[in-house]
């Protein structure tokens, strides 16, 4: 006879049916928090550092546009220092990179084309953040107008 602590079945159950690597807000942040800021110690080649404003202005972005609905898929640094976000759902991916210099860079892959745009602030990136999400989730009524064009 062993008493050794088994593992519920309905837990990992639970695990395996979350798709994204970021069930809830918390884990994207916590995911953001762990990034090495530029300058610091733990910097290396294979491991850049990201700049401190282009944190901040992603944390903006996943705050304010965050759904339960469509969680983000990735959450990376990119060599130049800066956040890239990536939310797919069926037939559709958005790409989000806040790069140090205040600038946003969006791709859209939908199912009818793929479109590219930037954004300089943080309010105008929030805005197509949530628009993009909105028409990939579904919301005929807050489809991106600026995407569009």
């Amino acid at each position: 006879m062993t008493t050794q602590p088994r593992a519920l079945t309905v837990v990992i159950g639970l695990m395996t049916a979350t798709a994204s690597a970021y069930p809830s807000l918390a884990h994207g942040l916590a995911t953001l928090d762990a990034f090495p800021l530029a300058g610091a110690l733990q910097i290396a080649p294979d491991q850049p550092g990201v700049d401190f404003d282009a944190l901040e202005r992603a944390r903006v972005v996943l705050v304010q546009s965050w759904r339960n609905d469509l969680t983000p898929e990735e959450i990376t640094l990119t060599p130049q220092g800066g956040v890239t976000i990536v939310w797919r759902r069926a037939g559709w991916a958005l790409e989000l990179i806040v790069d140090p210099f205040a600038l946003s860079a969006f791709r859209l892959d939908s199912p009818s084309k793929m479109v590219e745009w930037t954004r300089a602030g943080s309010e105008a990136t929030v805005a197509d953040a949530k628009a993009a999400l909105a028409a990939m989730a579904g919301d005929k009524a807050k489809a991106p107008q600026a995407a569009a064009s």
